[in-house]
Order: structure tokens, then C-alpha cells, then sequence
């Protein structure tokens, strides 16, 4: 195999990698977004330094 398959061979399966990541964690985040904008979001640096 030439270096240049190797390499996007070697992308894929990073890429896929942080895809399947992405996915597992996608409940969690989505609750913890959730809780961060019950608590103000970006208004609420003022009020919790």
C-alpha cells in the first residue's frame, strides 16, 4: 500500500472513532446543555465568577 492510502486509511478510522464518541456521549451533553442554559448560559458570567 502506497503511503498516501495508508494515511487516508488511517483518517477513516480516526474519523470514525470520534464519530462513535461523539454519538455515546450525545446524551450526556445534551443534558448538560440543558442545565447550562437553566442556568443562564452565557448571561450568567456575571453572576457565578
Amino acid at each position: 500500500m502506497s503511503g498516501q492510502r495508508v494515511l487516508m486509511a488511517e483518517a477513516a478510522l480516526v474519523g470514525g472513532l470520534v464519530l462513535a464518541a461523539l454519538l455515546w456521549e450525545l446524551p450526556s451533553l445534551r443534558r448538560e446543555a440543558r442545565i447550562w442554559r437553566m442556568s443562564g448560559g452565557f448571561r450568567a458570567g456575571r453572576r457565578y465568577p
